[in-house]
């Protein structure tokens, strides 16, 4: 089982070394794409998600895409080595990214041998089943909305610990029968291509 789907619990940067280790260790890195969506200043904040990157391979080339602002032809960006989903407004991230078109694309550069890293929503919005916490959204509700599917046994929860969320968490865990990792905002939950569970690292 290799390492290829890195689930962090938390914003960027990361700052666990022994997680950047696994990231950087088995591919070369190129070329970066970076999926998030518009929200003010956001330009400035993509540097949080490069820079630990950016000391192993100085030469790095790296693309923003905003899909809830622009028509992206997935077709034309094949060469990543590494995949990013931000973190933010998670319903704001499933409404934009869990789509046919993003989920074939992302399954497609799994298969390619390419790494994907989701922060946060960007993490929630990888499972088959999204668990929005009532700290996540205006409306204060726990919500179960559908994901792109790319691991299915499992729920995660994020920001478990800032958001003191294992009522919220146990409740939904009796909701949806299956369990529910907690990550913390320095933990991040790592996969292979088919979703598999391989460590959890704290």
């Amino acid at each position: 089982m290799k390492e290829q789907i890195f689930l962090m619990g938390g914003n960027p940067p990361i700052k666990n070394h022994t997680i950047v280790n696994k990231i950087v260790s088995s591919r070369k890195i190129e070329r970066i794409i970076i999926f998030t969506v518009f929200r003010e200043n956001w330009e400035p904040y993509m540097k949080k998600y490069t820079e630990v990157f950016q000391s192993h391979f100085p030469n790095l080339n790296t693309a923003y895409l905003l899909l809830d602002t622009e028509q992206i032809d997935f077709d034309s960006n094949l060469d990543a080595d590494l995949i990013i989903i931000g973190g933010g407004n998670t319903e704001k991230y499933i409404a934009t990214y869990v789509n046919q078109e993003f989920k074939k694309y992302i399954v497609h550069m799994l298969n390619k041998g390419v790494k994907v890293i989701g922060f946060s929503a960007g993490s929630l919005l990888l499972g088959e089943k999204v668990y929005v916490s009532p700290n996540d959204n205006t409306d204060h509700q726990i919500k179960i909305k559908n994901g792109l599917g790319v691991f299915s046994q499992f729920l995660i929860s994020v920001h478990y610990d800032s958001w003191n969320d294992k009522a919220n968490k146990d409740r939904v865990e009796e909701l949806v029968n299956v369990p529910i990792i907690p990550l913390n905002d320095h933990s991040c939950l790592v996969l292979d291509k088919l979703g598999n569970s391989i460590e959890k690292i704290d």
